[in-house]
């Protein structure tokens, strides 16, 4: 505790003019430090890796700083190492990843501003856990120590935290290289973790690089082990990616003909009243122009294309007209929907789970996907699983069902049920071949095992249905169809993705996309998917690497706990 001031140690008078002293000097106090920071400039380095980091994140698409992720975390680490307490230390790196996330993720607010403010203080957060168990290693060991395990402490805690119901996993450090598909390639081998490691990995070794500069101050020596590091680290990952990007993937004889359709409507107004005849109408206009220019095997259309509870007896008209359109185009269509799902058993409900008082029965809204197959009365249906923390779904809402008031709605029908099964979709092609997808939505596309769980159990490609446009012309909907391209190349699994104002577009088995629908434009899009066969070594043993991460890291716990803190 700062002592006080001269004059707030003299005798208090009265009890009110004493205890009014002590949040004074506090005040005062906490105003010194700050002032403290900026005058020595404390703060420069953690706002340098900060932006650094946040802006190496996909932007828009003819803006690359991917490289900035490479050493991004060197001068945050640099200062780190100069903290004199535990405070300090947590102050300088919590600064450093809100910058990050501002940089990065600032875009959320668009949709809603107290939910975006409120998760850049919480991604920040848990953005720092890593570095917390960094510094308890650091003081129980030594600073090389706890460097060499870094990048085991990071790569684990990512994945760990990506399965939780509370996470925004976004910004997964992998993600920042989503564009660099000409140097990724080895995620088949290790998923976006690989990615994460070999950053963290490339920053410790810089780092290190930079310390013994100073010891020596030798610039030539400086460059030539830089030029050393970054060939070592670079020549492997390249040399891999070219070995794959010239090689023939397995192919099955089969192909599939999707055409996308992007209907560009403000996803604001299609919730509101009386807007689902123009809705339908719309996408159904699109459809037909679509389907006079090429015969297609699978029509797509975006996330909750279909604003209204359309299985719903009350609906049966709705319901009629779009499958007389869906058998006019003798084509299979993957749309978004509303599902509800009614609990004849009150005891199998989910948390959360709203009661009807005309059918005096519980239910649950699912965001789903829906595949409809011409003259076949009854859809193939998939639940959303992994939901948007707040904006679709309370986390632990199992564990503390009194929390359901407090979602975040945005615009529709928010307090999703969660779904509990892996479906895939099957669909005959106009050959007569049979192939299966997933109907994966939006936010989906970020989780690397659960779309590896699909492929691991037969989809023959990907699809994502998405609707990006709470986010304006923000870089976010670039950034959402960047991470996409991760997932391909982790399953060797081309992909078709359709977004309700951008970006729609087709990805092939490498992550390069193609038929790409520019945002905010009403069109379609129509390309033919090869399809993959045989698993790739992530897809055989997912998350394997960061699993090896946890065991590494608990290693490193280990020795911190029995060891004694040496001189660094």
């Amino acid at each position: 505790m700062s002592k006080l001031p001269l004059s707030a140690r003299k005798p208090a008078k009265n009890r009110t003019t004493s205890s009014a002293a002590k949040p004074a000097s506090a005040s005062s106090s906490a105003r010194e430090r700050l002032l403290h920071a900026f005058r020595t400039g404390e703060w420069r380095l953690p706002l340098l890796s900060g932006a650094m980091l946040g802006f190496a994140f996909p932007t828009y698409p003819f803006i690359h700083l991917e490289p900035l992720a490479w050493i991004g975390f060197v001068p945050l680490l640099y200062q780190l190492k100069k903290t004199p307490s535990f405070r300090a230390f947590y102050r300088t790196a919590y600064f450093s990843m809100f910058i990050l996330v501002l940089c990065s993720v600032w875009w959320v607010s668009l949709s809603t501003a107290v939910g975006g403010v409120l998760m850049y203080f919480a991604q920040s957060f848990f953005l720092t856990l890593p570095f917390v168990a960094f510094y308890f290693v650091w003081r129980r060991t030594n600073w090389i120590l706890a460097l060499s395990a870094l990048p085991f402490l990071w790569t684990a805690w990512e994945w760990i935290y990506l399965d939780m119901e509370i996470s925004f996993g976004w910004l997964t450090l992998g993600n920042s290289q989503s564009y660099l598909f000409w140097l990724i390639q080895y995620i088949d081998l290790f998923g976006v973790w690989g990615i994460s490691f070999w950053i963290m990995l490339f920053n410790v070794l810089a780092l290190l690089l930079y310390e013994r500069y100073e010891q020596h101050r030798q610039l030539s020596r400086l460059l030539s082990e830089s030029l050393m590091l970054s060939s070592a680290m670079l020549l492997p990952a390249l040399v891999y990616s070219l070995i794959a990007l010239s090689s023939s993937l397995p192919t099955k004889s089969v192909s599939a003909t999707v055409a996308i359709i992007q209907p560009n409507i403000d996803p604001f107004i299609k919730w509101g009243r009386h807007q689902e005849d123009f809705v339908m109408q719309k996408h159904y206009a699109i459809t037909d122009r679509a389907m006079r220019s090429q015969r297609v095997d699978l029509i797509l259309y975006p996330e909750t294309t279909i604003p209204f509870y359309i299985l719903e007896p009350y609906n049966d008209a709705k319901r009629n007209t779009l499958w007389a359109k869906v058998a006019e185009w003798d084509t299979p269509l993957l749309t978004g929907f509303p599902d509800v799902v009614r609990y004849t058993d009150s005891t199998q409900r989910q948390a959360g789970a709203r009661f009807d008082r005309y059918s005096g029965l519980y239910y649950d809204s699912f965001n789903s996907s829906m595949l409809i197959i011409p003259h076949q009365s009854e859809p193939q249906i998939y639940h959303k699983m992994k939901l948007v923390p707040f904006a679709e779904r309370v986390p632990y809402l199992d564990y503390l069902p009194f929390l359901s008031s407090i979602s975040i709605g945005v615009a529709g029908i928010s307090s999703w049920g969660r779904g509990q099964d892996i479906k895939l979709l099957a669909f005959p092609t106009s050959h007569g071949d049979s192939l299966r997808t997933c109907g994966l939505i939006c936010y989906e596309s970020i989780y690397p095992g659960l779309v590896a769980e699909f492929v691991r159990r037969g989809a023959d490609f990907l699809t994502v249905i998405t609707n990006d446009g709470w986010f304006g012309k923000s870089y976010g909907p670039y950034q959402h169809a960047a991470f996409a391209r991760l997932r391909c190349i982790e399953t060797r699994r081309a992909m078709a993705r359709c977004a309700n104002t951008g970006i729609s577009l087709f990805i092939d088995r490498y992550g390069r996309g193609y038929g790409e629908i520019p945002w905010w434009e009403e069109a379609f899009t129509t390309a033919t998917l090869d399809i993959g066969e045989g698993e790739t070594f992530y897809v055989r043993h997912i998350d394997l690497l960061p699993k090896f991460c946890l065991l590494v890291s608990a290693v490193f716990f280990m020795l911190a706990f029995l060891k004694r803190k040496s001189a660094v």
